[in-house]
């Protein structure tokens, strides 16, 4: 028995632009919500952030004098996130709104164009653009972020489970 892995692969040489404008909406609307990567990297800094100004306040409010400069270590390398996400956002926020001004672009080219066979490079182009490459960088940018973050917050959560001990006077 034989399968034919790609079936659709030769109904694509008759798409017509029209016909691929359904991806193309998704995709300007995923390059849009990419903007959506900024607010989780401050949101995310803002969670610790708070976290480590609780922290501060406990440790301070009962003089624990080793945990404070722990603490405002912790909040030292909060800052630095945060400045680095700052940076980050600063370099993506140019590239994102090229993306998405080709995307739209691109989109009123096929508008005005509707009716020509879109070709194989065409769908291609329209399924890469579009879909494949903003879910791509949102999963590189959600990485990065997870990846830059992961080491403060577990510091922030065993100070946290440090701190609740002492405070609570558990072992």
């Amino acid at each position: 028995m034989c399968f034919d892995l790609w079936p659709w692969q030769t109904t694509t040489s008759g798409l017509t632009f029209a016909q691929l404008a359904n991806v193309q909406t998704v995709g300007v609307g995923l390059y849009l919500a990419l903007a959506v990567i900024q607010a989780v990297s401050v949101t995310g800094v803002s969670g610790l952030s708070r976290r480590v100004n609780t922290l501060l306040g406990a440790v301070t409010a009962k003089d624990m004098r080793i945990e404070i400069a722990n603490v405002r270590s912790l909040s030292g390398e909060v800052s630095g996130l945060e400045i680095g996400f700052h940076d980050f956002n600063r370099r993506l926020l140019p590239i994102l709104f090229a993306l998405f001004a080709v995307s739209i672009a691109y989109f009123g080219y096929c508008t005005v164009w509707q009716n020509l066979p879109a070709r194989q490079d065409g769908m291609w182009f329209i399924f890469g653009f579009y879909l494949v490459l903003p879910t791509a960088i949102f999963a590189a940018c959600s990485a990065i972020i997870w990846w830059q973050c992961r080491k403060v917050a577990k510091r922030v959560k065993d100070a946290e489970t440090r701190i609740r001990r002492t405070l609570v006077g558990l072992p």
